[in-house]
């Protein structure tokens, strides 16, 4: 995902209800500025890729994201993961970065399972 589309994600995470594009547009805080139709099509993208979900409203369309910020965290990890020439080595070398906190969290979920 490039960084406009994080960007713009970040916007629809932090609102409480649809946006408009021109509602995300005035929430962006990027510079340089981008145009209205800049942010269109970001949305578009996004939601061609199934990032995001729109309903129409009257003429515009109304843009939520797909998933909350940690369900698409846990996603791009998963990615990454496969992705990985041997993924047992990646999960390993993430564990090692991981703190003490996010150790015991990590020891609890696997507990949990």
């Amino acid at each position: 995902m490039g960084s406009l589309e994080g960007a713009v994600l970040d916007v629809l995470w932090q609102g409480e209800r649809a946006l408009k594009p021109g509602d995300v547009l005035e929430a962006l805080s990027i510079e340089p500025p981008v145009s209205y139709a800049t942010v269109l099509t970001i949305l578009r993208r996004l939601w061609k890729k199934g990032l995001v979900t729109r309903e129409r409203v009257g003429k515009a369309h109304h843009y939520l994201p797909s998933r909350t910020r940690d369900e698409q965290t846990a996603a791009t990890m998963t990615e990454a993961f496969a992705a990985a020439k041997d993924p047992s080595a990646a999960l390993g070398h993430f564990v090692d970065q991981l703190s003490a906190a996010e150790t015991s969290a990590l020891r609890r979920i696997l507990k949990q399972q």
